[in-house]
């Protein structure tokens, strides 16, 4: 039987600052959610991704991401369980382990490709990206629970 993947890319904006923790062995992960509208008009609707960076892109995003910011987040869907320790009950989340993170640029697109750029504000430099390192792929390998 073939083995298969689940991919994601999100385009959104930061709904909180990355809470940034360790793991028992020291291990970074952030955690953090992305909106996304969807829709056009008067039928716009927003859904909400969860996503969690490992290791070298946790430092990323506790460095650079802030709520508000427009990022681009490429990665693997991820099911995690745990149980409630009040109810006793199973719970799970959905969430993007993400592998490379982007600011997304903050023009919008015209007709033809062209980018609006504002002219009250100087066109800044090109923003950092990060990418996991090939360590970050198998973060749940070493025992550990995300701390949140």
């Amino acid at each position: 039987m073939a083995k298969g993947f689940s991919a994601a890319q999100i385009k959104g904006t930061l709904g909180r600052d990355p809470e940034v923790k360790s793991t028992p062995n020291g291990t970074r992960v952030a955690n953090f959610s992305v909106a996304v509208e969807r829709g056009y008009g008067e039928k716009v609707s927003t859904d909400w991704h969860n996503v969690v960076a490992w290791k070298d892109l946790a430092d990323f995003c506790e460095k650079y991401l802030k709520k508000g910011k427009s990022v681009y987040v490429t990665g693997e869907l991820q099911v995690r369980s745990w149980d409630d320790k009040t109810s006793g009950q199973k719970r799970y989340i959905t969430e993007i382990k993400a592998d490379r993170i982007e600011f997304a640029d903050s023009g919008e697109s015209k007709p033809g490709g062209q980018q609006r750029q504002s002219t009250a504000q100087p066109r800044q430099q090109a923003a950092p990206q990060a990418r996991a390192t090939s360590q970050a792929d198998d973060a749940f390998d070493d025992g550990s629970e995300i701390p949140f």
